[in-house]
């Protein structure tokens, strides 16, 4: 196993200059590393991109370059997620990593394997600072304690927006979205320009974020409630989104529109409004740069419910856990404090691919700053809906969310009415709930 490992990874020397620890002015709160780096004996750790991890150019910007600055003694062994190379031929190995990249629901994956350190001591020792991070995203360490444990630091996040293509708007001299709209005026405003252009048809609107989390906007209810067990989604705000998951659907020229349209946004281009996560905006970059789009696109504020205005889906975090079997948690609380400084904060923030952890306007204000396509964009419009609250999930979240999705579709494609959907796929999820349990 160590040696599928030793082949399945790369080695990253950090080699740099002087390191005067994390400390400095700027920092998010890890504390000084103490003296120079001939006082440090190499170190070398495993980064385990477990889930939510990066691309191997984020990693040499975020993560190398930051950390070769502070700690040139410690070298980073990447081991991604594979086969091989899964948590559990890890365990079975006893080949255990030091830090772990994790998104808001795996953290409760390792923390049940025993696997997740309870950072609170290492962040006192360090005068790490969690007031300094957008509270939405540290407070998902509160769905797995009730002491203010930390389990995991959030080093970016994910956003939404709803992205537009200008030229179909202007085809039928219709007025472009603008930031804050609700999702009735959405609706209103697709219906404007789902016409047909000789022979092209095209669509106003196309779902693709995922109805738990368009849920999210309305509550933080987990599908499965922790204490009875039962499922509960038969209830009026899940109404609501399987109501608006239809209206959409029902829009003219809109019968694909549910959980599907990015080709049809980027490669036909007919579909005139998407509502989406902040990662497809890669995909219009990448297109950019490969010859342009053919599309004069940009983007709004992401849609909001009348009923819970100003409020967008929960931004989904992108964290980092330090292993419990880890033997230099020290060294690993360090690296993570490094990728969290608000120095490197910055080069995420103005890269405009992901939003920064911290909670600072100045970051804020240069987001995409370097991006010569986003730059161009209302950028500044994702500022303009506050994430929802992360609600938990349950290890019964499968359960629920399996027929509840199944009949999302029937509803949407006709066979199936709202109260019968919400009401058999809670029966569903009970059963499927008790069945594991053995009762």
């Amino acid at each position: 196993m160590r040696n599928k490992l030793a082949g399945s990874a790369v080695a990253l020397a950090m080699l740099g200059l002087f390191s005067t620890g994390c400390g400095r002015d700027g920092d998010a709160g890890a504390g000084s590393s103490g003296g120079d780096a001939q006082s440090h004996d190499p170190v070398t750790l495993n980064f385990y991109m477990y889930v939510a991890g990066m691309s191997d150019d984020e990693f040499n910007k975020y993560v190398v370059q930051t950390v070769q600055k502070k700690y040139p003694y410690i070298t980073l062994n990447v081991v991604r997620n594979a086969k091989g190379s899964t948590m559990d031929d890890l365990i079975a190995a006893g080949t255990y990593p030091d830090i772990m990249t994790v998104d808001t629901y795996s953290v409760l994956n390792v923390k049940e394997l025993g696997m997740a350190e309870e950072l609170g001591p290492l962040a006192k020792a360090n005068g790490f600072d969690r007031t300094k991070f957008t509270p939405t995203l540290m407070n998902v360490n509160d769905l797995y304690g009730n002491k203010g444990e930390l389990y995991a630091i959030p080093w970016a996040a994910q956003y939404t927006a709803l992205y537009y293509n200008k030229d179909i708007f202007d085809k039928f001299g219709v007025e472009y979205p603008r930031d804050g709209m609700t999702w009735d005026e959405v609706l209103e405003l697709g219906k404007k320009v789902a016409r047909t252009d000789g022979n092209i048809t095209y669509s106003p609107l196309a779902s693709q974020v995922d109805a738990f989390y368009v849920y999210s906007q309305l509550s933080p209810e987990p599908l499965v409630n922790p204490a009875t067990l039962k499922a509960q989604f038969n209830n009026e705000h899940w109404k609501t989104i399987f109501q608006l998951m239809k209206s959409i659907t029902d829009l003219p020229n809109n019968k694909s529109g549910y959980g599907s349209g990015r080709d049809k946004f980027l490669k036909d281009q007919t579909v005139a409004m998407l509502p989406d996560w902040g990662t497809f905006a890669s995909s219009l970059m990448t297109q950019e740069k490969q010859g342009g789009t053919g599309m004069n696109w940009d983007m709004t504020s992401y849609p909001t419910f009348k009923q819970n205005p100003g409020i967008g889906p929960a931004s989904g975090p992108f964290l980092m856990a330090v292993c419990s079997m880890s033997k230099h948690k020290q060294e690993a609380f360090q690296v993570i404090s490094a990728i969290v400084s608000k120095e490197n904060q910055m080069v995420i923030s103005r890269d405009g691919l992901k939003l920064p952890a911290l909670n600072d306007e100045e970051l804020r204000k240069n987001f995409a700053a370097d991006n010569p396509v986003m730059k161009a964009k209302n950028v500044q419009s994702i500022f303009k809906v506050k994430s929802a609250e992360i609600g938990m999930r349950t290890k019964y979240y499968n359960d629920a969310n399996k027929p509840l999705k199944a009949n999302l579709k029937k509803v949407v494609d006709g066979s199936m009415d709202i109260n019968t959907a919400l009401r058999d796929a809670e029966e569903q999820a009970n059963a499927a709930i008790q069945s594991r349990e053995g009762k």
